[in-house]
């Protein structure tokens, strides 16, 4: 039996991203845009996979800094290569959509800011958040403890 393998470096996972894409569509609300329809999916699954965690490891209640180290262990596994520059900032060396972030990036970026946001809130890391920091050669989403912490963004912001 024939089978897909896809080696990648550094890692790329467009599948997550084809996945919230395909949902998006196909649960699109009336009177929704297809950007705020990906844009939910995208939350819901973030959410999800957060929830799921907390789940996991049962840690109480989170501050900052274990919110971003729980966030670390799990988006390593998602091919972001975290990074803990400061106490209560965790970079993403690693964009697992670059290709397509770099043809649509208020898109991806948006979605993927989301999908982070969503996650950190399903973790019930509320003294962190994800926001767009761009920087070339690397994800344009990074978490941080800050007073904004907690609030999931309803809309993409224009990645530069």
């Amino acid at each position: 039996m024939a089978g897909t393998i896809a080696v990648s470096i550094p890692e790329r996972r467009y599948e997550i991203l084809d996945g919230l894409l395909i949902e998006a569509v196909a649960s699109e609300a009336e009177g929704e845009s297809a950007r705020e329809a990906a844009l939910r999916v995208a939350r819901q699954h973030g959410v999800a996979l957060g929830a799921t965690e907390r789940a996991r490891v049962r840690p109480g209640r989170l501050g900052a800094e274990r919110g971003l180290s729980l966030a670390a262990e799990t988006l390593e596994e998602f091919g972001y290569e975290p990074d803990r520059s400061a106490p209560t900032v965790l970079r993403l060396r690693n964009c697992p959509f670059h290709s397509l972030a770099a043809q649509a990036p208020e898109l991806v970026c948006g979605l993927n800011q989301a999908f982070l946001a969503g996650y950190l809130h399903g973790l019930g890391s509320d003294k962190t958040t994800a926001i767009l920091a761009p920087r070339p050669g690397s994800c344009c989403v990074e978490l941080r403890g800050d007073e904004a912490a907690g609030r999931i963004p309803e809309n993409g912001t224009t990645c530069a």
